[in-house]
C-alpha cells in the first residue's frame, strides 16, 4: 500500500504534476490508486491526460456503482498495454476504450453513423464527416475529383443517396444526440 503512494509521489515530482491532481489521486482507495498507477506508469501520463483519466474513472465508477480497479481490469483497457504499439498509439487506444465506457450511448451512435456512412457506398473520394463529439448538427460532405466527369459521377452518387433516403438516416441519427 505504502509503496504505491510513494511511487505516485515520486512520479508526480518527476512529471511535475500539480498538488491538486496528486491529492485527488491519493485520496482514492488503495486498489483504485494502484490500478490507475499501472496505466499511468505504462502510458507515462502527464498532467492533462492524468486529469482526464481521473475524471473519467471517477465518473464511470460513480455511474456504474463500481470501483475504478474493477473496470480498469477490463480486457479492452488492458489489451493495448501489451500490444506492439508505440506509447502514443497505446495511449490513444486506452483513451478510446475508456471514452467508450464513459460515454456508451455516444460511442454507440458514432458506430452507427460510421456504419451508415459505409452503407452509402459513396466511394473513397467522397468523405462524410460529423462534428467532434457529435456536438452540432452539421454534416460535412467533401468531394475530391480529378476532372469534371469524375466530379459528376460523385455528385450523381450523392444525389442518388439523397433521393433514396439513405442520407436522411445520417441526419436522423444525429437528431438522437
Amino acid at each position: 500500500m505504502w509503496i504505491v503512494a510513494e511511487q505516485i509521489a515520486a512520479y508526480a515530482q518527476l512529471k511535475r504534476l500539480s498538488p491538486q491532481t496528486v491529492a485527488r489521486w491519493q485520496a482514492w482507495a488503495e486498489p483504485d490508486r494502484a490500478a490507475l498507477w499501472e496505466l499511468v506508469q505504462a502510458l507515462q501520463l502527464g498532467e492533462n491526460h492524468l486529469r482526464d483519466f481521473l475524471d473519467w474513472c471517477e465518473e464511470i465508477a460513480l455511474r456504474d456503482g463500481s470501483t475504478v480497479a474493477a473496470f480498469l481490469a477490463r480486457p479492452e483497457l488492458r489489451r493495448p498495454l501489451t500490444a506492439q504499439l508505440g506509447r502514443n498509439d497505446k495511449l490513444k487506444a486506452v483513451k478510446d476504450a475508456l471514452r467508450k465506457l464513459r460515454y456508451p450511448r455516444l460511442s454507440q451512435l458514432e458506430e452507427e453513423l460510421r456504419l451508415a456512412v459505409k452503407a452509402l457506398d459513396l466511394g473513397g473520394r467522397v468523405q462524410v464527416s460529423f462534428p467532434p463529439s457529435l456536438e452540432g448538427e452539421d454534416v460535412t460532405v467533401t468531394i475530391t475529383a480529378r476532372n469534371t466527369k469524375e466530379l459528376d459521377e460523385h455528385v450523381t452518387r450523392v444525389r442518388q443517396r439523397l433521393e433514396d433516403g439513405a442520407i436522411q438516416r445520417l441526419f436522423a441519427l444525429l437528431d438522437q444526440v
